[in-house]
């Protein structure tokens, strides 16, 4: 498949790095909106909001993980140049999840209808099923809207996915405060929100049909046979996507049982930065399944192994610097954050670090298996590593408290994420096993040391200001940035970087330029 190399390479680069601003300017919105709204609205209302987005936040299980099949089977049909095969993905996916969005509006009127159920009093109950209605109505809109989302991806165009999702989050934010600014309650916080999102789909579309000229809407081009495909693709991410519930979302469970309230919150001090450096290596990184289906499609087996080896070494990179990050500066953070009465969540802040590290620095292996239709094997490593978590934090919640709970999750990630993972990958994709563990491990390796050293050079920084740790953390991600790229990268990957941020294009056979092995 002849393509603009280099083309590829600045759309994934400058992808993950709108990803990782999308993510910052969302964090940084809600951080900054919560106050404001609570203050303006009150804690009762505010609470009437909450429970209202929670009711609709339930509605991202109805998608049955059908969003990640779309993207990886017309991924693949371009991989395999197969223009007709990404059209009839394209409008079976598109039907299916129109069909998604309807059943998105009936369990809106039913949960309506139920308002009284969930309140105290009629007004309530009115004021209950008008938001959730037009909540709803803003969930169902983004089934249908998702399958060009997923065009977007497929063509490799997160840049655009990121600009359309940071517009989104700054009209949002700026429809919130005029609204509220003006006196408005509820209702106007539901309606600006609906209205946020309805250009945003709509420029979404416009730009989907203006990347691929593939997706067009084609009567008779829904086919039994290739919707149980995509069904039995999906299945297996929503189950997965139900163990992921089980590997993060059960701690603060074990500890209001086991431990008590008051516990679950200094907990929720280190759960909240760990989700964070979840999400943000994530987003850092997730745009290299596309490029793998891609690959796996064309059949170019030594492509997929370039693409995985050097999305390991970069995976891995991002993420030690993230968790040593935390393990450096979360303490002095904690006690200007939040006060030093919350220094007891810094341990389980370190432990979880360190779980979220074996499992982020692996995310290109779960990628390899998602691209090559074998993701069913994923799915049970999820479900057991939830089991073990679950089973290790019961143990040592009450002997350790809430340190216990982190070192179960711990324990779960590294059985599942450090040995059985990495071999069950190299067997079912035929990577040497050996070559893989010193590989990984050499990355492990340097990447560590260069950290450490760049937080003993900033020591002077780490104690309870915002300038000093602003100020340190800024020196330790230059000299960690530069050292990796000197002794991380190999030559050739960082002349490709450079080739890919650069205008520079030469015309090659493989996909794309930043994917050879040191």
């Amino acid at each position: 498949m002849v393509g603009n190399v280099n083309s590829v390479g600045r759309k994934l680069v400058s992808g993950s790095v709108l990803r990782v601003t999308s993510l910052i300017v969302s964090a940084g919105a809600s951080f900054l909106l919560m106050p404001f709204v609570v203050s303006h609205l009150g804690d009762r209302v505010y609470g009437f909001w909450a429970l209202a987005a929670s009711f609709i936040g339930y509605y991202n299980l109805l998608d049955f993980g059908f969003s990640s099949a779309v993207s990886q089977y017309i991924c693949v049909a371009i991989g395999r140049n197969d223009e007709h095969e990404c059209q009839a993905v394209f409008n079976n996916a598109l039907a299916i999840q129109s069909l998604f969005g309807c059943v998105a509006l009936l369990v809106t009127a039913a949960i309506a209808a139920a308002a009284p159920w969930f309140c105290h009093n009629s007004a309530d109950a009115h004021l209950f099923w008008r938001i959730i209605a037009i909540l709803g109505i803003n969930a169902a809109i983004g089934f249908p809207a998702r399958v060009y989302g997923g065009v977007l991806e497929a063509a490799f165009r997160f840049d655009i996915r990121s600009w359309l999702e940071i517009f989104g989050t700054a009209l949002r934010t700026g429809l919130v405060v005029w609204a509220i600014s003006a006196g408005g309650g509820l209702l106007a916080l539901a309606s600006v929100t609906l209205f946020a999102t309805l250009p945003v789909a709509v420029l979404q579309i416009w730009f989907a049909k203006r990347e691929a000229s593939w997706a067009r809407i084609q009567s008779r081009t829904f086919e039994l046979t290739r919707t149980k495909s995509l069904f039995s693709y999906s299945a297996y991410s929503f189950v997965a996507f139900l163990g992921d519930i089980l590997r993060f979302q059960v701690d603060p469970l074990v500890i209001s049982g086991l431990i008590g309230l008051a516990a679950v919150t200094h907990y929720r001090v280190a759960g909240v930065l760990a989700q964070y450096y979840l999400q943000l290596v994530i987003v850092s990184v997730g745009m290299l399944q596309p490029v793998l289906s891609r690959l796996h499609g064309a059949g170019n087996r030594t492509g997929i192994e370039r693409v995985f080896f050097f999305g390991t070494k970069l995976s891995a990179c991002i993420s030690v610097f993230i968790s040593l990050a935390l393990i450096g500066w979360g303490k002095p953070f904690i006690a200007r954050w939040m006060g030093v009465a919350y220094q007891d969540a810094y341990l389980p802040l370190v432990v979880l670090s360190l779980a979220v590290l074996l499992d982020v620095s692996q995310n290109p292996s779960v990628s390899l298996l998602y691209a090559t239709f074998k993701n069913r094997f994923h799915t049970y490593l999820n479900w057991t590593e939830g089991v073990l978590n679950l089973a290790f934090s019961l143990a040592l919640a009450r002997p350790f408290g809430i340190l216990g709970v982190a070192m179960g999750t711990l324990i779960g990630a590294f059985v599942i994420r450090v040995v059985v993972l990495p071999w069950w990958v190299c067997k079912v994709s035929g990577i040497p096993y050996a070559a893989y563990m010193r590989f990984f491990a050499k990355t492990m390796l340097y990447c560590t040391s260069l950290m450490c050293a760049a937080i003993a050079i900033v020591a002077w920084g780490l104690r309870p200001s915002y300038p000093f740790l602003i100020g340190s953390a800024i020196c330790a991600t230059a000299i960690y940035a530069v050292g990796s790229w000197v002794f991380v990268f190999t030559r050739g990957e960082r002349e490709q970087f450079a080739m890919a941020i650069s205008n520079r294009s030469k015309e090659q056979t493989d996909v794309p330029a930043i994917v050879t092995i040191g």
